[in-house]
């Protein structure tokens, strides 16, 4: 009988160990994802003010050119 309990503790132990780490290759893969899922955003984001300067910038040219042609 002592043989059966020591081996259920062990199990237990050892079923309790890879439930640790299970959950902790989750929490990595986790921060990992959030991780890349930020970098995107930052991306993404750099990438807008971008293209909102040079339309910026092209509308200013727009805008000069037309008051150019109308001093003339």
């Amino acid at each position: 009988m002592d043989y059966g309990k020591s081996f259920t503790n062990e199990s237990s132990n050892s079923d309790s160990s890879e439930r640790k780490k299970l959950s902790m290759s989750r929490q990595i893969a986790l921060e990992k994802e959030k991780e890349d899922i930020n970098k995107m955003a930052d991306a993404f984001i750099n990438n807008f003010r971008k293209q909102l300067k040079i339309e910026r910038e092209n509308s200013f040219r727009r805008f000069q050119d037309m008051m150019n042609r109308g001093a003339q």
